[in-house]
């Protein structure tokens, strides 16, 4: 703000570059990555210096061009090969206006007949953040906005917005949001897409490297770096740089102020800071509860989607399902101290029904003496009997899921541990479910097999039944690090489901329900088992 002086300035810069025909087939020679630039200002003449990929070019006031927007400030230079530098303009309020970080991009573009050499260079740059100026600890959060270009069959714009978070005891940063594609000719949209990015500070500064991602129906891989500006970290500016299996590349600038009105993301179930939303997939076991641990002859299991809403303010639970009319709140109050134990905490209370309803969920952290998670987790609901209707008794898994674009590559090994419920086809004895699993997953290939090893104690004299070993066929791994497997017996007989998920950044940890029966048509042996087991990588 305010009068430069000549300066030469810290920044971060990307290169783009590509060849592109007046057929408009696709882009030719595509390159996007990571880039070594310097910016300095000379206050005698008003003029910036700019050099980068052994390239060099200076803008004075005599280059000035009218920019089209209050945003930024656009210098020009024609001839055969004609150039353009864009500089966001300083100032207090607005989506790319900064008080100590600014963004830019030089672009120079060479037309020898049929063909178009283009080249982009994006940039961010200001007065950097002191290191020992972050907060020792705590969350921040930024809203970004972002401005690049991408190589198709033309140079097209790029333009999006979205949110950044760092964790400053940790160094950890993530960021995601929109970025759009825009042909700025016909104003007509190429694309739209999520971008992802994840970074970590480097040691004793506030600068930030890391991996970046893009997907609008095409994949992009890619990095981005960047710092914080300002005294204390009050702005953040960083480059990307991607590209496609096919040769586009695309690349450019975010910059960004703090703002604590940008919702909060929960990085772990170990300290849940932020008000939170867990929609999951459910098994659910229904039956006539007898009492004395016996059910009734029509047990039946149903599968479907509920959620799990957390409030960080008052520390409270909300479990809903819409489709059925269920909606409880379980806070404070709820904790039942003497049915809760160092695995899991319990939640019980008597709704406006008259029905008693309750809430187990697995604790996280190394307290808990059954399994040490962090990111995934499992639940369980219950609703009494209602007169003229079954007792419900309902499993599912829930966390901080991996990201798409972070599931790794390889193989990965899981162990984990079962919960759940057993009832008899034909009534009888009810069990509780514990006993192990495993999963061998193929991240590359999508795909995962591994085991159910289930261990029932009766709920009437609490004998052991082992249930035996069920397997996973057809397992798969969707974009969103979502599995789906059909449980199977020994002879691979389709017995019922598996629905889960990845947990956890680069995928440490595993969770996900099951319910299935144990030999169909055989009413006399059948049992029901519906579940949850969670697990962590051990590779």
């Amino acid at each position: 703000m305010g009068t430069l002086q000549s300066q030469s300035f810290t920044n971060d810069a990307a290169n783009l570059s590509g060849r592109f025909f007046a057929d408009e087939r696709p882009v030719e020679n595509g390159q996007a990555a990571r880039g070594t630039l310097a910016i300095a200002y000379d206050a005698a003449t008003q003029s910036y210096s700019i050099s980068t990929a052994g390239r060099s070019a200076t803008f004075a006031p005599a280059d000035l061009v009218e920019s089209g927007s209050s945003s930024f400030i656009s210098f020009e230079k024609i001839g055969t090969t004609s150039q353009a530098l864009t500089l966001t303009r300083p100032g207090t309020s607005g989506e790319l206006t900064y008080r100590y970080v600014g963004g830019g991009a030089w672009e120079r573009a060479t037309v020898s007949g049929d063909t178009l050499d283009f080249t982009y260079d994006p940039f961010t740059y200001g007065i950097q953040t002191p290191a020992g100026q972050l907060q020792p600890s705590g969350v921040g959060r930024y809203a970004v906005s972002l401005v690049g270009a991408r190589a198709m069959e033309a140079p097209f714009a790029v333009a999006g917005s979205g949110s950044l978070q760092i964790d400053f005891q940790s160094g950890a940063l993530s960021s995601s949001g929109i970025l759009t594609s825009i042909d700025v000719s016909t104003g007509l949209i190429k694309g739209i897409g999520v971008y992802y990015g994840e970074a970590a500070l480097t040691s004793g500064t506030t600068a930030f490297s890391g991996d970046f991602f893009m997907d609008d129906g095409k994949r992009f891989t890619g990095g981005w770096d960047g710092r914080f500006y300002g005294p204390n970290g009050e702005e953040v500016g960083a480059t990307w740089y991607l590209y496609s299996n096919d040769g586009e590349v695309t690349a450019g600038y975010m910059l960004g102020r703090e703002d604590d009105t940008v919702p909060g993301l929960n990085m772990s179930l170990t300290a849940l800071q932020f008000d939170d939303s867990f929609e999951h997939r459910f098994s659910q076991l229904g039956l006539t509860d007898l009492g004395g641990g016996n059910s009734a002859d029509d047990a039946s299991l149903l599968r479907s989607t509920a959620l799990l809403s957390y409030d960080a303010t008052q520390g409270s639970y909300r479990y809903q399902d819409s489709d059925r009319g269920i909606d409880t709140s379980f806070g404070a109050a709820n904790l039942d101290a003497g049915a809760s134990t160092s695995s899991l905490a319990v939640y019980k209370l008597t709704g406006g029904d008259g029905l008693s309803y309750t809430l187990s969920l697995n604790k996280a952290g190394a307290g808990n003496p059954a399994i040490t998670l962090s990111y995934a987790s499992f639940g369980r609901w219950e609703r009494a009997q209602a007169p003229g209707s079954d007792r419900l008794d309902r499993w599912f898994t829930w966390g901080i899921r991996t990201n798409g674009f972070q599931i790794p590559t390889g193989t990965g090994e899981f162990a984990g541990i079962i919960r759940g419920t057993a009832a008899q086809f034909g009534g009888g004895a009810t069990y509780a479910l514990s006993g192990t699993s495993n999963f061998s997953v193929d991240f590359g290939a999508g795909s995962f097999t591994g085991s159910l090893n289930p261990i029932g104690t009766s709920n009437v004299d609490g004998s052991t039944r082992n249930f035996g070993t069920f397997n996973f066929d057809r397992g798969a791994m969707d974009v969103d690090a979502g599995l789906t497997a059909d449980v199977v017996n020994g002879s691979n007989a389709y017995l019922g489901f598996f629905e889960g998920a990845l947990y956890g950044p680069e995928a440490t940890e595993i969770g996900g329900t099951f319910g299935f029966q144990t030999a169909p048509g055989d009413a006399s042996s059948t049992y029901y088992l519906s579940g949850a087991t969670v697990g962590k990588r051990n590779d």
